[in-house]
Parts: C-alpha cells; sequence; structure tokens
C-alpha cells in the first residue's frame, strides 16, 4: 500500500473526470509509486520498445466516475445555495439537456456561488479519489477515512 501523500490527487481527479478519451486511452496508476500516466498509442509503443507490459507493471487503469454522480454533486450543491433566485436559476439549468454546460453557464451570473462551487466541487471530487484509492487497496482505508473526515472539517 501506498501512503496518501505519494499520490497528486490533483491529477487523479481530472482521471476521474476524463469522459473525453476513447478505450484505448486512458489514466492509470502505478501501484508500486504512485505516479500517474496517460496511457495511449505514444505510451504503448514506449513500452513496447521498453520491454514492458502494463498489466506486468501492475497498473491500475483510472475509469471516469460515471456522469450521474456529477449531476448529484450539482444537485447537492444547488440545495444549499441560499439565495433563491440563484438556487432556481441553477436548478432551471440542470433540468435542460446538457446540464453539465447550462450548469457552469448560470453559475456565470453568480460570481461568489461560482467560487464557492468551484470549492465545494475540488472537495468532493478529491474525497471520491481518496475514496477510490481505498477502494482499489492502494492506500489505507484508516488513512483515507481520516483525509475524508480532514477535508469535510475543512469546508
Amino acid at each position: 500500500m501506498l501512503p496518501l501523500e505519494a499520490i497528486d490527487l490533483d491529477t487523479l481527479v481530472t482521471a476521474l473526470e476524463n469522459h473525453f478519451m476513447d478505450y484505448d486511452t486512458f489514466f492509470w496508476l502505478d501501484p508500486s509509486t504512485g505516479r500517474i500516466e496517460l496511457w495511449g498509442e505514444e505510451a504503448a509503443d514506449e513500452a513496447e520498445a521498453e520491454g514492458w507490459d502494463l498489466d506486468d507493471r501492475g497498473g491500475v487503469r483510472i475509469e471516469a466516475v460515471d456522469s450521474s454522480e456529477g449531476y448529484r454533486d450539482m444537485e447537492d450543491f444547488i440545495a444549499g445555495v441560499e439565495e433563491p433566485r440563484c438556487r432556481d436559476r441553477l436548478q432551471s439549468a440542470i433540468n435542460h439537456s446538457s446540464p453539465f454546460r447550462h450548469f457552469k453557464d448560470a453559475l456565470y451570473s453568480f460570481p461568489e456561488q461560482q467560487t464557492a462551487w468551484y470549492e465545494y466541487h475540488d472537495g468532493v471530487m478529491k474525497q471520491r479519489a481518496i475514496r477510490w484509492l481505498a477502494d482499489e487497496g492502494l492506500v489505507d482505508p484508516g488513512e483515507a477515512d481520516a483525509a475524508i473526515v480532514q477535508l469535510r472539517e475543512a469546508r
């Protein structure tokens, strides 16, 4: 198991949010170092030339979180917005097609809430990343739980 500080949580969050790659291009984590790498055609060619295989290294593929989780994050955030006009506008935004785009567009009219959203989102995604690491058996569950509690208290 790796110590939690061996893993760049910001990079892991990026990997967990990455919905734009094809099946052959993905992020993976090296369980011996905690390093997160992008796997694609160039990386595969390099690995082949160096004589190693991703599976041989025990690489753990990082799958993007389901968009339904991101949608729930927006709903949870909206529920905590106190200003009725902002809350109504954000709720209306996620009830359209392309809810993520409409949500971000609606936030631009409310700069304070925009900042609050990004702070909220960052905290939620870091918690999700830490939970993923524990679920994959890459970090100690007790260390993960303590880190998640610390993130929640920081909000």
